[in-house]
């Protein structure tokens, strides 16, 4: 798994969303169906060059605008470093 230059996330508006499915077919990993066809995201960070590129694509390919990258600036969760102080 490679590291993009910079984190980002994949974040959908809801209320945009019209169910067309077209954003799940580009990038499965990121984007599922709830049961009437209305996409969900998880917001997770992307870490992924081929799953950004893939997220690229289904926010491309949506004909309503509801999806979009955004950067992940939530510095990553370090635990357990020597010398922290936490386990």
């Amino acid at each position: 798994m490679s590291s993009p230059a910079s984190n980002w996330r994949l974040e959908l508006d809801g209320a945009a969303c019209d169910a067309h499915g077209i954003c799940m077919l580009r990038c499965p990993s990121l984007i599922n169906l709830d049961e009437w066809g209305f996409a969900t995201v998880s917001g997770a960070s992307i870490t992924d060059d081929g799953i950004l590129q893939r997220a690229r694509l289904a926010v491309a390919a949506c004909p309503e605008h509801a999806l979009r990258l955004v950067a992940d600036l939530a510095p990553p969760v370090r635990r357990g470093a020597a010398g922290s102080g936490t386990d």
